[in-house]
């Protein structure tokens, strides 16, 4: 199964966590996942693609 988020390298440094279905950032009850430390983007595109995971093998 596709993993439906990725993590994008911006031009500072930093890291956005990116729907690769769509290829736009992805946003999070209103907050977008953008401009992280690796670690934390790391963590939570874990975590969404579990989620996501989840709920596609539930349909």
């Amino acid at each position: 199964m596709t993993q439906r988020y990725d993590i994008e390298k911006t031009p500072e440094g930093t890291w956005d966590i990116i729907d690769v279905f769509t290829g736009m950032p992805v946003v999070e009850v209103g907050v977008p996942l953008i401009d992280m430390p690796i670690e934390e983007a790391d963590d939570l595109v874990e975590l969404l693609n579990c989620r996501d995971r989840q709920q596609r093998e539930d349909t």
